[in-house]
């Protein structure tokens, strides 16, 4: 493992670990502060710090939730009074179409990203804490556990958190295709 690795020394391995994160810490950095100079210094400092103090490391299974939460940490005591989470997009991945007529994926195309422009939309109305909750869960993979002790929140209330979100994106959605 790369992390055990890097605590030996391995500037390979700490090389790896950088260029398999960074993208994502920096879209991560940006949901929590729009100064985007801040997050790569944010960044570039909690790098050499692992690097620095490689060797008092605690051992991870899970390098991406460690990083993660040490930037939220640098983040917020650099910005201790702004909210969390950007006003800025919360991207969706989008899968290619096989179909075999030209004209048919052009419209699968407008619908898909007529749909995506919609709910990034909604997404944006959300309050930041619950743009923040999702962004976690949804487009990084986050265990609720872990977003609970990331957001400083108890279990039960990022549960409580992102079912209000949800239900707030279900009914935006449900008047936005009743209007249509």
């Amino acid at each position: 493992m790369d992390w055990a690795r890097l605590k030996e020394g391995d500037q390979a391995a700490f090389e790896r670990i950088y260029s398999t994160h960074v993208k994502l810490l920096v879209l991560y950095g940006l949901k929590i502060t729009d100064d985007h100079a801040l997050v790569q210094d944010s960044i570039q400092d909690l790098f050499i710090e692992i690097w620095r103090n490689r060797r008092n490391l605690s051992h991870t299974t899970h390098p991406k939730y460690y990083l993660f939460r040490a930037l939220r940490n640098k983040l917020s005591r650099s910005h201790p009074k702004q909210s969390y989470v950007s006003e800025g997009e919360l991207l969706l991945a989008s899968g290619d179409l096989q179909v075999d007529y030209v004209e048919l994926d052009i419209m699968a195309r407008e619908a898909e990203a007529q749909h995506r422009q919609t709910l990034r939309q909604m997404l944006n109305g959300l309050p930041r804490r619950q743009q923040e909750a999702i962004y976690l869960r949804f487009y990084n993979n986050i265990a609720y556990e872990k977003i609970a002790e990331m957001m400083g929140m108890n279990y039960q209330s990022v549960l409580n958190l992102m079912q209000r979100a949800l239900k707030t994106l279900r009914k935006a959605y449900s008047n936005r295709t009743s209007r249509s």
